[in-house]
C-alpha cells in the first residue's frame, strides 16, 4: 500500500497509518480533499467531513483488485524511495573502477536492499530487526560509489499447496 493509499483510509477511518514525518502526506491529503488550508488540531473537529470528502477515493481504492504497486514494475529511486526497514529488489550500478566490483563498473545489476534513516544497505534476513536497534554500527551499508537507481516491492513468497 503507498502512503497515499494510507492517506486515504486513514482519512476515512480515521485510523492512524501514517506517523512522525509521513503525517504530513495525510495532511496533505486532507487539505487537497477539502480545499482550504487546515491546521492539524482542527482536523479532530472536522473529522466527518473528512470521511465524507475521502469517501470516494476510498471506495476506489477498495475497488480496485489490482495492487497499487505491480510486482514488475520498478519504481526510480527519483520518483520515490520505499518505506524504512521494507525490503526491496533494488538495481544498482556501480561507478568505482578501484572496488570490489570494479569488473562490473556502470553495468545494472540486481539485488536485494533495504532503505532506512536515509541510507541504504544489503539485506539479509535479520538485517531489519538489527537495524532498527543498532543502525549507527550495522556494517552492511551500501558503499557510496554504488548508485541504487530503482527498486521494486519483492514478491510474495511461495506457498506450496497442500495435498489433499
Amino acid at each position: 500500500m503507498t502512503d497515499r493509499e494510507k492517506a486515504i483510509v486513514m482519512a476515512h477511518t480515521g485510523i492512524c497509518m501514517l506517523t512522525g514525518d509521513k503525517f504530513q502526506i495525510f495532511h496533505k491529503y486532507v487539505e487537497e480533499i477539502m480545499g482550504i488550508p487546515i491546521m492539524t488540531h482542527e482536523m479532530g473537529w472536522l473529522a466527518d467531513a473528512i470521511k465524507e470528502k475521502s469517501q470516494a477515493d476510498f471506495l476506489a481504492l477498495c475497488a480496485d483488485e489490482s495492487s497499487s504497486e505491480e510486482p514488475d514494475k520498478w519504481i526510480p529511486c527519483s520518483e520515490r524511495l520505499p518505506d524504512d526497514l521494507e525490503p526491496v529488489n533494488i538495481t544498482w550500478v556501480n561507478h568505482n573502477p578501484e572496488s570490489y566490483y570494479a569488473e562490473i563498473k556502470d553495468k545494472p545489476f540486481t539485488a536485494t536492499g533495504v532503505y532506512f534513516n536515509g541510507q541504504w544497505y544489503w539485506w539479509s534476513s535479520l538485517c531489519t530487526d538489527i537495524l532498527a536497534e543498532y543502525s549507527h554500527n550495522y556494517s552492511d551499508v551500501i558503499d557510496v560509489d554504488i548508485e541504487i537507481i530503482a527498486w521494486q516491492p519483492l514478491p510474495k513468497s511461495y506457498k506450496q499447496e497442500e495435498e489433499g
